[in-house]
């Protein structure tokens, strides 16, 4: 069972796949064990465990991630260690709760080419 919503996949994808590689990305989405989840009241950290992630630190924030969903907006970030990654999304104003449950738009900006 997932553990990310469709829209957050897609930000793995986006911000990891360069990085982790597609098939990492892909089997970390499907099948990573749950580690925590923390809402801060101006965004949320879910961080997962899976045995392919690298030990080593690496934060992916290339491309700029962006998510909006009505008036809130914010940007991701993935920041992955010793087995686990954590996605962080971080709004501009106080995010609601059930922010994951909404139907998050996702845009990358200043992709490489």
């Amino acid at each position: 069972m997932s553990h990310f919503r469709a829209f957050e996949v897609e930000v793995l994808r986006l911000l990891g796949n360069a990085t982790l590689g597609e098939a990492v990305v892909a089997a970390v989405c499907r099948d990573a064990e749950l580690v925590s989840f923390y809402h801060s009241g101006v965004g949320y950290f879910l961080t997962v465990r899976h045995h392919l992630l690298p030990k080593a630190r690496a934060v992916l924030s290339q491309p700029m991630v962006l998510g909006q969903v009505g008036e809130v907006a914010g940007s991701y970030l993935v920041f992955v260690q010793d087995n686990e990654l954590m996605l962080e999304y971080a709004g501009t104003t106080n995010v609601p709760e059930n922010v994951r449950d909404l139907p998050v738009k996702v845009v990358a900006q200043g992709a490489a080419t």
